[in-house]
């Protein structure tokens, strides 16, 4: 027994794959303590393996609930984590308010010591502010440190001796050179922190798991989308910023044909999009900001907008109509639920139109309460003048607004035509918009997996263990691969191959990734290298941005090195509800009002039939929505394939 177990914001999905095939469940999340709903929905399971895709580092950041910790640095560089960068991300903002940082002043303490760029000595450092320094750590009762030092990614021996003076004291202790190879000091120190405050909440929460889940191995996702020992992510606990959507991403990639994809994963209270296929480092990115803080590690590039089931809908100063980014959660969740809700939602809205039916389960216990949905809608439409049914409406529209933004910032603005791709559509709400979407965005299909309500949590069980090792070279490259730069990958290959105890070199496949640059320039692109790695990078450049600068020497950044070892295929499928045909009514739009609508189970379509929208599917884990003028079919696996025609 194989389980994988991703924890949402309203809702914990598991799907357990055994000899008897593919379950799912799907409980109430409790975000007070995300692993006590993990614990009941797991009691009295004998699984051997389990692997997580969690939000707990995501969360902490979010909120600020972190440990205490303490950053070292330089004197007179301390106040960095407060300056940043000049960038306005806000131009037109006339009060911004700049990212807090997550050391606050008080907890930062500077040495004299310097380094010069290469890492060459300008001030050695000093033994007795080093005594100082162990003093005040201990003092001040923190509870990690994050050590920053510049051009410690070239020269690491005065971080590693900071590292000496402290290792006794038992706390964790995290060094900028070993957490992020990033030559940037900013982005550096911020990832550091990051990775200090989660440090403590990482471990005692992966601890507890991994008691409780005993004997079953635990493997936690990580944000590049490899299931990582649990232990691993203990020690770099900032690569799990993105453990929760990855899943489904990776799910969606392996599933597919290759071809380029677009996955929309719409759960409780977020949305997370990606473009998957066609060039694999289209969908990796280097860096992404966590409530205004720069986190720099290797992950899959998802892009997320605060438009979930549970997005509350309100009005704004110049009376428009909003939904989200504030969402209702998993308590008391949309009124709907009937566990006091009172603010009218996205769920909200689709059960007064009908697409989420009074019958309804969701989840394993929560049933629908109709006429509390209908309360809290028709609150806002009494503010907006409109119609109960217009203002739901409404509420669909907006959101969905902003839905299609986020699907064409990874599309559009990254030259993919949303012509040519799919629409991989998951999670629990993410059928009930998708045909809309995609008709918004002019994508000719949708494909709506068996089980896409817990289609993230399937991933977890498809994905790869992958170990990374990477290093900062600053220096020009050469027009050929050269001995020097074999030295150091072999070096850093071998670094990642002894963090996978028990898995055999033939079963290792080993990729070399080059991050490089115009010198001079203070961004750069990735890369694989190849034997000639200046004229790869010059056409990667050159398709990027569309012209090439020859005069300019290429600068290598830094090299990473991947080595995998691939999942075997789970051979289990699922077996999609089946749902006697019946009648459903749904409110179609405002001048065909409430229609007797064919409602189906997704697991009764026989494999090539055409089904002619409009048409309400039932799944185990959501309803999908094909709205008149789209047609589905579904395939041998249990899969929806929607056409989507663009009126």
């Amino acid at each position: 027994m194989r389980i994988g177990v991703d924890s949402g914001g309203t809702f914990t999905d598991i799907v357990i794959a055994d000899a008897d095939g593919v379950r799912l469940k799907k409980v109430a999340s409790t975000p007070d303590d995300p692993a006590r709903a993990i614990f009941e929905a797991l009691r009295d399971m004998n699984a051997v393996e389990v692997i997580h895709g969690t939000t707990v580092a995501t969360n902490a950041l979010l909120e600020r609930k972190h440990a205490r910790a303490g950053f070292v640095s330089h004197e007179g560089l301390l106040d960095l984590l407060d300056l940043g960068r000049q960038n306005r991300p806000l131009l037109h903002a006339l009060e911004p308010v700049a990212p807090k940082p997550l050391i606050e002043t008080g907890d930062r303490f500077g040495l004299s010591v310097r380094r010069g760029a290469g890492g060459e000595s300008v001030t050695d450092i000093d033994l007795a502010e080093l005594s100082n320094l162990r003093r005040w750590v201990i003092e001040n009762k923190l509870e990690a440190i994050a050590v920053g030092l510049l051009h410690s990614t070239e020269a690491r021996e005065d971080e590693k001796l900071v590292l000496k003076l402290l290792e006794d004291l038992q706390l964790p202790i995290l060094l900028s050179h070993e957490v992020a190879a990033e030559p940037r000091e900013w982005e550096r120190f911020s990832t550091t922190t990051a990775a200090a405050v989660l440090a403590p909440v990482m471990q005692g929460y992966l601890n507890k798991l991994a008691e409780q889940l005993s004997p079953a191995v635990l493997r936690v996702m990580d944000s590049s989308g490899s299931a990582r020992p649990w232990a691993a992510l203990v020690e770099e606990p900032v690569k799990t910023v993105l453990s929760g959507p990855a899943g489904g991403v990776v799910a969606a990639q392996q599933s597919g044909d290759g071809s380029p994809a677009i996955t929309f994963d719409m759960g409780g209270t977020s949305t997370d999009v990606s473009l998957v296929g066609g060039d694999s480092h289209r969908f990796r990115k280097r860096s992404t900001l966590i409530d205004g803080i720069p986190i720099a590690i290797p992950m899959i590039d998802i892009h997320t907008v605060g438009a979930g089931g549970g997005s509350i809908a309100w009005l704004d100063a110049g009376g428009a109509l909003r939904v989200g980014p504030e969402s209702s959660g998993a308590d008391p969740g949309p009124a709907a639920y009937g566990r006091g809700g009172e603010k009218a939602t996205v769920t909200d809205a689709h059960v007064v139109l009908g697409r989420l039916p009074e019958e309804a389960i969701l989840g394993e216990k929560t049933r629908i309460d109709a006429e509390a949905a209908k309360v809290a809608v028709m609150r806002l439409a009494r503010l907006l003048d409109w119609s109960l049914e217009q203002a739901a409406l409404g509420i669909i529209e907006v959101s969905n607004h902003e839905m299609e933004r986020a699907l064409r910032r990874v599309s559009q603005e990254r030259g993919q035509d949303p012509g040519d791709t799919t629409l991989v559509c998951f999670g629990g709400a993410g059928g009930l918009h998708a045909v809309e979407l995609a008709r918004a965005c002019g994508i000719p299909q949708v494909r709506i997996p068996a089980g896409a309500g817990c289609f993230s949590a399937w991933g977890l069980l498809q994905s790869p263990w992958c170990e990374q090792a990477e290093e900062v070279l600053l220096k020009n490259l050469p027009q050929r691969w050269d001995a020097d730069l074999e030295q150091i990958a072999n070096r850093l290959e071998a670094q990642a191959q002894s963090r996978m105890p028990g898995v055999s070199l033939d079963e290792m496949q080993v990729e070399r990734f080059l991050r490089a640059r115009h010198r001079g320039q203070s961004h750069d692109l990735e890369i694989n290298p190849g034997e000639n790695p200046v004229e790869v990078f010059r056409e990667s450049y050159e398709n990027q941005f569309g012209y090439r600068m020859p005069e300019r020497e290429i600068e290598g950044v830094a090299l990473r090195v991947a080595v995998t070892c691939s999942q075997t295929a789970s051979t289990s499928s699922l077996k999609e509800k089946s749902v006697a045909p019946q009648q459903t009514r749904v409110y179609l739009n405002s001048n065909s009002g409430f229609q007797n609508i064919p409602l189906i189970g997704q697991g009764s379509i026989e494999a090539g039939r055409q089904v002619e929208g409009p048409v309400l599917i039932e799944g185990w884990t959501t309803f999908s929505w094909v709205p008149e003028g789209a047609t589905v079919k579904a395939d041998s696996a249990g899969d929806l394939w929607i056409e989507v025609d663009r009126r």
